[in-house]
């Protein structure tokens, strides 16, 4: 799993982008700079699922903790680009309510 965290803009956020699979081997990677982001005030987070290939229950453990962690700042994690096998995981699990989806990263940085 490679993790690629850059800073958008102040206004637009942080982008977290994941590559590969997200499962039990990777997940402490993805949740430490989830974490992070949140812990240093980020109030927006993006995650870009474009190279995101899979991802397990652990990864949506991850996911689920950094919505914990974001919900008394009111903040926001926007899924973004997801592929087609990552999107239904999301859907199927009942998940996606919690999240903003969106399309593309740059409908995501509008």
């Amino acid at each position: 799993m490679q993790i690629t965290v850059e800073s958008a803009s102040p206004a637009k956020g942080t982008i977290v982008s994941l590559h590969g699979k997200l499962d039990a081997i990777s997940t402490g990677d993805v949740e430490k700079a989830l974490l992070d982001a949140i812990a240093g005030g980020e109030v927006k987070l993006l995650v870009d699922c474009s190279k995101l290939d899979f991802i397990s229950s652990a990864g949506l453990r991850s996911f689920i903790m950094a919505i914990k962690r974001m919900k008394p700042s009111g903040g926001t994690i926007t899924l973004v680009a997801m592929q087609r096998d990552v999107n239904e995981i999301i859907h199927i699990s009942g998940l996606a309510p919690l999240f903003k989806i969106q399309p593309t990263r740059a409908a995501a940085l509008v």
